[in-house]
């Protein structure tokens, strides 16, 4: 049965979510202390438009690459408040990719794509010069950022990526339309059919893990069971983890079962 329009706000939010100010400033502290911490390029322009920069985190010669892909419903958030991932990778020699990608509703769902894969497109290209490894690099995302990854790995066709993580992704936006994030994104039926990765035939070659919060809102789990059988896997719960948590909880950790599976599928630790 299909939700009304004020049944899909509660959906694609973070009201259900306890103590969710107190998440929020762990996550910066977290954020300001993996700065602090580990070297960093910051900032680096993988092309000309506006916000199209990169931080890298170099984790040695010849390490895979991981490209991480933020979320914030295509609207809001920066490479730099997801810098807390760097603990669960670059200690264990994978160099980690933060992108930046210009925010809707300023450019198109279009323009947003296109600069995730000339982002991943850069990495490749420039891996070398970090230290990265040009053939193993991985793509992963989490919410608005577990759609880019489907739509980079579909258009990279097996080219570049060698793997993929999506979590807690949305991968059909027409229950975006209905709900109040579309107030700002002002999605249209063309954008709908062009980006929704449940609606249209897939060119993704490389293997892709799905995963999601168990504590997730019903249309997060839904469309995380739906994209995984469209690939003909799994999807995998996360428990005790929300769309903020499975990501400073469980990505982010070091030997937590997510982290050792994704860092299994770099070549880095046996899952």
């Amino acid at each position: 049965m299909q939700l009304h329009p004020g049944e899909m706000d509660a959906e694609m939010s973070l009201d259900h979510v306890a103590e969710l100010p107190a998440l929020f400033a762990r996550r910066k502290a977290a954020a300001e202390a993996a700065l602090a911490r580990f070297a960093v390029r910051r900032r680096v322009p993988y092309d000309s438009g506006e916000g199209e920069t990169l931080n890298i985190f170099p984790a040695g010669e010849g390490a895979p690459v991981m490209v991480f892909i933020h979320g914030g419903f295509w609207k809001s958030l920066d490479a730099d408040l997801f810098s807390f991932l760097a603990p669960g990778f670059v200690p264990a020699g994978a160099a980690l990719v933060v992108i930046d990608y210009p925010l809707m509703p300023a450019v198109r769902m279009a323009h947003v794509v296109d600069a995730c894969v000339r982002a991943v497109d850069w990495v490749a290209r420039n891996a070398a010069s970090f230290g990265g490894d040009p053939d193993r690099v991985f793509v992963s995302g989490n919410s608005a950022g577990g759609q880019l990854v489907a739509e980079v790995m579909d258009r990279d066709a097996g080219r570049t990526v060698r793997g993929g993580t999506a979590i807690s992704g949305l991968y059909d936006l027409e229950p975006v339309t209905r709900s109040f994030q579309n107030d700002d994104l002002g999605l249209t039926a063309d954008e709908v059919a062009a980006f929704s990765p449940l609606e249209r035939d897939l060119a993704i070659a490389a293997p892709v893990l799905v995963t999601v919060g168990a504590e997730e809102t019903g249309e997060f789990l839904r469309q995380s069971a739906a994209f995984a059988r469209k690939l003909g896997t799994a999807s995998i719960k996360v428990p005790a983890t929300n769309h903020i948590t499975i990501l400073t909880d469980a990505l982010a950790v070091p030997g937590h079962p997510l982290n050792t599976e994704v860092l299994a599928r770099m070549g880095l630790t046996d899952s």
